[in-house]
């Protein structure tokens, strides 16, 4: 088996503030946040792997790769409000743990769409430069 892996950056905005919640419990489950929220420079960087075609030398083509991670993760999480703009995300918190569940469900549900020779294996998803949420299976 042969591992490749692509990384991305995205920006988004978030707030972890539940609002059938009392601001006490929010505040001592996600911290001085405030319900307003604040946005992340995401790195994210997903892992396929599979055996490499004999015809082509490759696992995957990586420009196909890319424009399945511009289609499912970059356009509709760039820029945008998680908790208004991704309707997963209006009832559920978009925890870095939830959005990397999210992400890896997405990435893997399209490979298999696609049909292609390879599977998700590993995704590591960093919000700020001391705190990441990684999948591997």
């Amino acid at each position: 088996m042969i591992r490749l892996s692509r990384k991305i950056y995205f920006n988004a905005g978030r707030s972890l503030w539940r609002p059938e919640w009392a601001p006490e419990k929010n505040r001592a489950v996600y911290g001085e946040e405030g319900p307003h929220g604040y946005g992340h420079n995401y790195e994210l960087e997903v892992a396929v792997e599979g055996e490499a075609d004999p015809a082509t030398g490759m696992v995957v083509n990586l420009t196909d790769l890319d424009r399945v991670l511009k289609e499912e993760v970059d356009r509709p999480l760039d820029h945008r409000n998680l908790n208004r703009d991704v309707p997963e995300f209006a009832k559920m918190p978009p925890t870095a743990e939830n959005l990397a569940v999210w992400v890896w469900k997405r990435v893997a549900e399209r490979i298999s769409r696609e049909k292609w020779p390879c599977r998700v294996v590993r995704l590591y998803l960093r919000l700020t430069p001391h705190f990441a949420v990684e999948i591997e299976e």
